[in-house]
């Protein structure tokens, strides 16, 4: 039995648009992304796939569902194969009971092994003076040495390999864990020689990479470990098992090195985790916004205004982040400045952290002379490029503070903030016809469109719930993914409205109940609260109408049937059978 957190977390750490992107062509349309469905053929694309509640859904055939569905449609595997094919991606390794996975072992073998790589290092730090002057000059003390595992590779090309093979380890063991490198020539040489280490750790603590930094000024000045089976930079966070540990604040500061991580921990500021060098993704606000709702990013100036940097930056707003941007002052890395000015002039940079938006602005109008008129103009054009993704009431309080700014007439802000966007709404209609989740390109019957209704109204509304409970039956409902889902919503009525649609969609392991789930959870009810009662009745009605409909065919099937046999007293109790449903029905 796998448990709904390890279900959770794949899902989590597995971005829906990354794995659809290996299959279909997906293009941005608006917050979504469009592309050809892969379930039916069409030359227009009615395919939408949204990252913020990471489902899709085809508005041309009806198919929706979530990472795992998608996997078991295209590659016809089932949920438990769709579940480990996902779980080995992001290094998650899935146990059932009868078995031991053989990822689970290689996992295991690559855990122990990096261990045992990060014990050799640190070993050697202890033994060499100069590379513990190096940690120790920068203001790391003997204590955050051995609590971040720091250590030292030996200038030598195979001391470290000599070690782990006499531990047992072969090459191709080293080769994944990418500890060793093999030349043109097929000889095998350590990947970190003559460097300070750094072991990287996942959320949970385990070693799953390194980085190794030089001493002097010899390039490349960082060295990471490759892509592996365990270590994904763009899943983990540098420092993330330590800050998660204690965390006290309600926010974490993001930083770009190694260093800059190490050295803010050891000034106390112990929210602080690095980026591994990497443009943010998504998968790593997911892993952020289980602890905080709030984030500071501490790049050094030049990086800050990398056009990538902003990119991760907006990654981060996505996932419902609410992000701030601290420059550091003069182009210095937060390592150096909080070591030449001390935790609180750092702390006092932090208070004047920049909302996302307020940082936007400001790039802009760096380098802008104001009282140029044709100047003055593009400044504002290009603000207004940064305001059309606000909501309303955002863009009110920017708008007053451009005009204020500019002394341009908020009025004549707000017609051009129109005009561009009447110009993107048809730049994508011209992309795609699906603007959105709310739109239908094809019919449903009455039946389904009451089932699936009643089964969101049970979910959003107790009255609802506790009258369906009394008028309905599970064989009620035609669709027997709607009668898992009506039991399912019936046992978890206690729990609080989020908690249980998570709940549900993690005891859901067949594609089409996954699919209407996706399907109930988008479907848009319009409904007076005060009559709520008249309006599951309606439901109701329809539901029992189709049902009744239903058994009347299957009776008359088989009166035929029967009479067609000779069998004329079993076509007669049935014809009885057949008039009780008509009046049961209300038909004459």
């Amino acid at each position: 039995m796998i448990s709904d957190e390890v279900i959770q977390k794949i899902k989590d750490e597995n971005d829906i648009v990354d794995i659809i992107s290996e299959t279909v062509k997906l293009k941005k349309a608006g917050r979504n992304y469009v592309g050809l469905c892969p379930f039916h053929h069409e030359k227009t694309p009615s395919f939408s796939v949204s990252q913020e509640k990471q489902i899709y859904k085809c508005f041309g055939c009806g198919e929706a569902g979530n990472v795992i569905t998608f996997l078991m449609k295209t590659r016809k595997l089932t949920f438990l194969d769709s579940l480990k094919l996902l779980g080995e991606r992001v290094n998650i390794s899935i146990d059932t009971q009868d078995e031991r996975s053989p990822a689970r072992e290689r996992y295991d073998k690559l855990y122990s092994l990096n261990v045992e790589a990060a014990k050799f290092f640190r070993r050697n730090l202890l033994e060499n003076k100069t590379a513990m002057e190096y940690f120790l000059n920068r203001g790391i003390t003997k204590k955050l040495i051995a609590n971040f595992g720091l250590g030292y590779a030996p200038d030598s090309w195979n001391s470290l390999l000599k070690h782990l093979k006499a531990k047992g380890y072969t090459e191709l063991d080293l080769l994944n864990a990418g500890l060793i490198i093999k030349s043109p020539k097929g000889t095998y040489y350590d990947r970190f020689r003559n460097r300070v280490t750094f072991p990287v750790f996942d959320y949970r603590g385990k070693v799953i990479g390194f980085g190794g930094r030089v001493m002097d000024d010899t390039k490349p000045k960082y060295l990471n470990s490759p892509e592996t089976a365990l270590f994904k930079k763009g899943i983990n966070l540098y420092g993330m098992n330590f800050t998660i540990k204690d965390l006290k604040e309600d926010y974490m500061i993001i930083v770009e090195g190694y260093m800059d991580c190490i050295a803010l921990h050891q000034y106390g500021i112990t929210n602080a985790v690095a980026s591994l060098g990497t443009a943010l993704t998504i998968n790593q606000a997911k892993l952020i916004k289980r602890y905080v709702d709030k984030v500071i990013i501490a790049y050094d100036a030049d990086l800050a205004g990398q056009a990538a940097t902003l990119r991760g930056l907006e990654i981060l707003k996505q996932a419902g982040l609410d992000v701030r941007v601290l420059t550091v002052p003069e182009g210095k890395d937060p390592d150096e400045f909080i070591r030449n000015n001390g935790k609180d002039a750092f702390a006092k940079l932090l208070s004047k952290a920049l909302p996302l938006i307020d940082y936007r602005i400001s790039k802009v109008r760096e380098g802008v002379d104001m009282k140029n008129p044709d100047n003055l103009i593009h400044y504002v054009e290009k603000v207004i490029q940064i305001l059309t993704d606000l909501d309303p009431v955002e863009r009110d309080v920017y708008i007053k503070k451009i005009s204020e700014e500019t002394n341009i007439k908020d009025q004549a802000i707000y017609d051009m903030l129109s005009r561009k966007m009447q110009n993107s709404e048809k730049r994508e209609e011209a992309l795609s016809d699906i603007p959105d989740f709310s739109r239908k390109l094809y019919l449903e019957p009455a039946y389904l469109k009451a089932e699936r209704t009643l089964l969101k109204l049970m979910l959003e509304e107790p009255d609802a719930l506790e009258r369906a409970q009394t008028h309905m039956e599970k064989e009620d409902f035609a669709l027997e993914s709607h009668r898992k889902l009506f039991e399912q919503i019936l046992g978890m009525k206690s729990s609080e409205q989020e908690a249980r649609k998570k709940a549900i969609e993690l005891k859901l392991t067949d594609q089409e109940s996954i699919s209407e789930w996706v399907n109930i959870l988008e479907y848009e009810t319009v409904y007076d609260e005060d009559n709520i009662d008249s309006y599951v009745d309606d439901c109701i009605k329809e539901i029992k109408k189709y049902k009744l409909e239903e058994s009347k065919k299957e009776i008359m099937l088989k009166i035929k049937q029967f009479e067609a046999e000779g069998k004329l007293q079993e076509s007669m109790e049935l014809a009885k059978e057949f008039i009780r449903i008509q009046k049961k029905g209300g038909m004459r």
